[in-house]
């Protein structure tokens, strides 16, 4: 990857001198702040969507403790005659839809695209910055963050690939656990299934990123072209080891 990346920072006129002269527009960091609150919106319907992949692609029903029913000691011990009396005539177990449970369990994690989007946006800047002092860069911890914003744009298109790939995956995936484990095992399974495709989109998206983190990093810290693709160098193969986990 290095390489491949080393190549791009030599070609002349390329969309690096195109992406480090947008930097140069006195609505940069307007740019920057409306792509990190888009990114955030997007990956929170993301979140919804996913759910939605998953009650749309996987139609099992599966056997479950039945939540409306207490437990069988607490059953036991008061009777009959107490105020569980109702609950307790309950069945133990009840089946339900596996691709309902997936989608509630995804909607419960909404509150990562609220809360993970900005702070990676947070983390990313610092993490930039102190990058970018180390080679020797002079902009300011302010300018770090438009560059972090602008590149976290590239998400909302690895999130939209994302998507694609598990619902193909799921569409295409034999889902026959007859319990939730057993499920959740088919779902990771087809998913796993599909890591070559999601990688490279990945990749493609890492890219993307390096090219705008090499321009931000020409306009706003002024380190020359072999200085700011070390930088991204670094922080691209990072991501692409992240990814690949």
């Amino acid at each position: 990857m290095p390489s491949s990346l080393a190549v791009l920072a030599s070609l002349p006129g390329s969309a690096l001198d195109r992406v480090r002269d947008a930097f140069g527009s006195p609505r940069a960091g307007a740019v920057a702040v409306a792509m990190v609150v888009v990114v955030t919106v997007g990956t929170s319907v993301g979140i919804l969507a996913l759910g939605a992949v998953f009650d749309a692609t996987v139609d099992q029903q599966v056997t479950v403790d039945n939540p409306d029913r207490p437990p069988e000691s607490t059953c036991e011990s008061f009777g009959d005659d107490s105020v569980f009396a109702e609950e307790c005539d309950e069945p133990e177990r009840i089946e339900v839809d596996a691709g309902e449970e997936l989608r509630d369990a995804a909607t419960g994690y909404l509150h990562y695209g609220l809360l993970g989007v900005p702070l990676w946006w947070t983390l990313f800047a610092v993490a930039l910055h102190v990058g970018a002092r180390v080679a020797g860069g002079s902009g300011s911890i302010g300018d770090s963050f438009v560059i972090a914003g602008w590149a976290i744009g590239v998400e909302l298109l690895r999130l939209a690939a994302g998507l694609a790939g598990i619902w193909y995956a799921l569409s295409n995936a034999t889902i026959s656990g007859a319990t939730g484990e057993a499920v959740a095992g088919d779902v990771v399974g087809a998913i796993t299934g599909a890591t070559g495709p999601l990688l490279a989109a990945s990749a493609v998206g890492i890219a993307v990123q390096w090219v705008v983190v090499v321009g931000g990093l020409e306009a706003e810290h002024d380190l020359d072209r072999g200085a700011a693709a070390g930088v991204a160098t670094v922080f691209a193969a990072v991501a692409l080891l992240l990814a690949a986990v």
